[in-house]
C-alpha cells in the first residue's frame, strides 16, 4: 500500500494532540470549548431548532 504523506502528517498531528491530553477525550473537548469561547470568531450553531410547520397550521376555524 502506498503511504500518503498528507494522511501520515494528519495522523501524527492527531496523535500529538491526543498525547498532550493523555488521550482523555473529555480533557480535549473541554480545552476545545474553552478555546472556542475565547475566540473572537463567530461560531455557527448547526443544530436544528424545533419549529412548528407554518404551512400546515390553520389560520381560521375549519368549516363545520
Amino acid at each position: 500500500m502506498i503511504e500518503d504523506q498528507v494522511l501520515k502528517e494528519v495522523r501524527k498531528i492527531k496523535d500529538d494532540l491526543a498525547s498532550e491530553y493523555g488521550y482523555d477525550l473529555r480533557k480535549m473537548l473541554k480545552d476545545a470549548i474553552g478555546r472556542q469561547n475565547k475566540s473572537e470568531h463567530r461560531v455557527v450553531n448547526l443544530s436544528r431548532k424545533k419549529r412548528a410547520n407554518q404551512s400546515f397550521q390553520r389560520t381560521t376555524k375549519a368549516p363545520a
